[in-house]
């Protein structure tokens, strides 16, 4: 009988740190979830992060682009009005005569 409990004894030993096995694993495992998910939720952040910062950097270009564009229709239309301006004054005279000389000449030739 003194062999059996022996083989007893060594198999209650081997449940208890079969058991303690188990443990040690679920507690190994839960530690290495949370490490990964902690690392994911890093990972995430950082990415997330540099999402923005290539959005703004987006942004801030469009904006630029936009700006300089603008600034160059305006100085184009600037430029025409100045050559709209330039030629009415180069103009002006000739035409105000010539309208001037058909009045006149209408008037004197009594015609309307």
């Amino acid at each position: 009988m003194s062999a059996l409990q022996e083989v007893l004894t060594v198999l209650l030993g081997a449940e208890s740190e079969a058991t303690r096995i188990v443990e040690d694993a679920k507690s190994q495992t839960t530690s290495v979830m949370k490490i990964t998910q902690d690392s994911f939720d890093s990972n995430r952040k950082s990415k997330m992060a540099a999402a923005r910062e290539q959005a703004k950097s987006v942004m801030a270009n469009a904006l630029s682009a936009a700006q300089t564009e603008a600034k160059q229709i305006l100085d184009l239309g600037k430029e025409e009005r100045d050559r709209v301006n330039k030629r009415f004054d180069e103009n002006v005279d000739t035409v105000v005569a010539n309208v001037l000389a058909e009045t006149v000449d209408r008037i004197l030739t009594g015609g309307e």
